[in-house]
C-alpha cells in the first residue's frame, strides 16, 4: 500500500522561520513518520515512533522541538543518539532546519575535543545532542545540569541498548526535568526498549510504520 500523507509541510503549525527554511530545501510532503508524529508532537504529547533508519525521522522530532525552542525561551532540549556518527548526522540536520533562529547547540561525542566541548557547555546551550557515555562524563563532572531540559529524544533507542548504554541512558533520563516531551524513536520494541519508555514517558502517542517491502 502507498502511503497517502494526510498533511503538507506548510500545514503545520510551524514558526515561519522553520517554514522559511523547509521551502529552502525543497521539503513539501512529509514522510510518513513527519505526517504523523508532527502535528501530535506540537500539541506536546509524547511519541513513541517506530522507525528505522531513512523515514525521516529526524526531522519528525527536530521541528517540533526547534519549534518549542523558539516559541519558550526556557525550553532546552538533548537528543541522545547511540553512535558519534548518528549524533553528528541529525547535528547537521537540526542545523539546516534551525538555520536563522540563533538558537545555540553543542555536540557531546567522544573522539573529540573535551576543551571545545567545556567551552560550548559555558555558553549554556539550548540543544545538546549527543551519546550516552559524554553525556554522562558532562553530568559526572558537574559540567552539563539537565534539570532545565524538558524536551528529550532518544533515537535509535533499541541499538543504544543493544550496545550496552541502559544505565548511562537512565541515569542521563532521571536527570532532567520531571515536567517534560519525550521522543523515543527505535526500530523495534522489545521488553527493554518497552520498559524504558514505559519509566519515562507518559501516555505517549504511538506511530508504527512496518518497514516497507521495497
Amino acid at each position: 500500500d502507498e502511503y497517502v500523507p494526510v498533511n503538507q509541510f506548510v500545514d503545520f503549525d510551524l514558526q515561519d522561520i522553520l517554514q522559511n527554511n523547509l521551502r529552502n530545501r525543497g521539503y513539501v510532503i512529509p514522510s510518513p513518520i513527519q505526517d504523523q508524529a508532527i502535528p501530535v508532537a506540537l500539541t506536546g504529547m509524547d511519541v513513541i515512533g517506530i522507525a528505522g533508519t531513512g523515514t525521516g525521522k529526524t526531522a519528525a522530532f527536530a521541528l517540533p522541538m526547534l519549534n518549542r525552542l523558539i516559541t519558550d525561551k526556557n525550553s532546552k532540549a538533548i537528543i541522545i543518539a547511540p553512535t558519534r556518527e548518528l549524533a553528528q548526522q541529525i547535528e547537521q540536520e537540526i542545523r539546516l532546519l534551525a538555520k536563522g533562529t540563533g538558537l545555540s547547540g553543542v555536540i557531546l561525542i567522544g573522539g573529540t575535543s573535551m576543551g571545545l566541548q567545556l567551552r560550548d557547555l559555558r555558553h549554556n546551550p539550548r540543544i545538546v545532542i549527543g551519546t550516552p557515555g559524554r553525556i554522562k562524563d558532562h553530568i559526572n563532572r558537574g559540567t552539563l545540569k539537565l534539570r532545565n531540559f524538558n524536551l528529550i529524544a532518544l533515537d535509535e533507542v533499541d541499538r543504544m541498548l543493544d550496545m550496552g548504554f541502559i544505565n548511562d541512558v537512565t541515569e542521563i533520563l532521571s536527570n532532567v526535568n520531571d515536567i517534560r516531551q519525550s521522543f523515543f524513536f527505535s526500530a523495534t520494541i522489545d521488553n527493554k526498549v518497552r520498559r524504558l519508555i514505559d519509566t519515562f514517558s507518559k501516555e505517549p502517542h504511538m506511530i508504527s510504520l512496518r518497514p516497507s517491502a521495497a
